[in-house]
């Protein structure tokens, strides 16, 4: 099941997307269901299920769509989000990992099916990655995944919420993850580019403060795969 959110204080425009969207998504035949906003305010108060993707007029009275995004950074609730104003100059504003892609108004329905075609795809990708505990097996998606650090006979999984240790060796972790955002940087680390603040030398900066450390080994491919990941998010998501 995915969840379309739409955040616009004119019922037209909502109308619209809602039928561009559900049009697409019949014809895939994707279970998907609609949450709707007037306002920047409902959607930081909304509780319901995760949105997976959430067209959010700038232009908005109250709190703008901008000043939206900044507040849920680290809301779970929200996935993607695809920006719709008439103006173009706040194009680089918009840009953010969360940010899918920025559109012009008048909305066109090519724009709109292609956002969620990448959503699709991009939710598929999310896979499980499962972790032998002392619990039994444990399963996180793969963006809830800072890193993962081998520590002598386990590992410890650094999630957004929690660490959790577990017994699987980061060989069969890093396998796992083989051809997702998570790499290996170290003979002890694979980290998450969805969460890297920064790479300074040999060192990832990640978004809750930790530093992972680049093997001397591993160096070039983190480098190379990085700066592939940052142009994706803010160029090829906003062609």
């Amino acid at each position: 099941m995915i969840t379309i959110g739409i955040c616009d204080d004119e019922k037209a425009y909502r109308d619209h997307l809602r039928k561009i969207c559900g049009s697409y998504l019949d014809a895939q035949k994707q279970e998907f269901h609609f949450v709707e906003f007037t306002s920047g305010e409902e959607v930081l108060a909304y509780q319901g299920d995760k949105i997976h993707l959430l067209f959010l007029d700038i232009e908005m009275p109250g709190m703008d769509g901008l000043e939206v995004m900044k507040k849920v950074r680290s809301n779970e609730l929200i996935w993607r989000i695809v920006f719709v104003t008439s103006h173009k100059e706040l194009k680089w504003e918009t840009i953010d990992l969360k940010t899918l892609a920025f559109m012009e108004k008048p909305i066109e329905r090519i724009g709109v099916e292609t956002c969620v075609k990448t959503v699709l795809r991009e939710n598929k990708e999310n896979i499980d990655i499962s972790l032998k505990t002392v619990d039994g097996d444990y399963y996180l998606k793969l963006d809830q995944i800072l890193f993962i650090q081998a520590q002598g006979n386990y590992v410890s999984v650094y999630s957004k919420k929690d660490e959790i240790t577990g017994y699987d060796s980061i060989k069969i972790l890093e396998a796992q993850v083989k051809g997702t955002t998570m790499l290996r940087t170290h003979k002890s680390y694979l980290a998450n580019l969805q969460y890297v603040e920064k790479m300074s030398g040999v060192v990832l900066r990640m978004t809750n403060g930790y530093s992972v450390p680049v093997g001397r080994k591993y160096y070039q491919s983190v480098k190379e795969a990085y700066f592939s990941f940052i142009k994706k998010i803010t160029i090829d998501r906003n062609k």
